[in-house]
């Protein structure tokens, strides 16, 4: 078997308050999966455009968003619940040797200074 196949970075937020004016600011920049309420929740996920093939390279672009937010656009995203950047993988783990998956310090620092968790996500290979 293969190393898990990198598939993309996905940004979900969560927020007790609408998300409609973040997602407009973001506009074209992200492609919206979804967007609505969820278990009581505001949830707004979506994925960067054009940012390249790597998980930092993704990461990164979406810190620049946030980073570049107007000061409107920073109050909804700092009164999130919870912002996380979700590293989706295919599984092609191979038990004859072990498989790294891993995010560059530099990248790590700027996104805690945003205040967003990372998870990992592994799906089932296609067959």
């Amino acid at each position: 078997m293969k190393r898990p196949h990198f598939c993309n970075v996905d940004l979900d937020i969560e927020s007790v308050s609408s998300l409609r004016s973040l997602a407009r600011e973001l506009g074209d920049r992200v492609s919206v999966m979804f967007s609505g309420r969820m278990n009581g929740r505001h949830c707004l996920f979506v994925e960067i455009v054009g940012a390249g093939k790597s998980q930092d390279a993704i990461i990164n672009a979406f810190c620049a968003l946030i980073e570049g937010l107007s000061a409107k656009g920073r109050q909804v995203w700092d009164h999130a619940a919870r912002k996380e950047f979700d590293c989706g993988y295919e599984a092609r783990l191979s038990s004859a040797r072990s498989n790294r998956l891993t995010i560059r310090s530099k990248t790590l620092r700027r996104v805690a200074k945003l205040g967003v968790g990372v998870a990992v996500t592994i799906y089932r290979e296609e067959t």
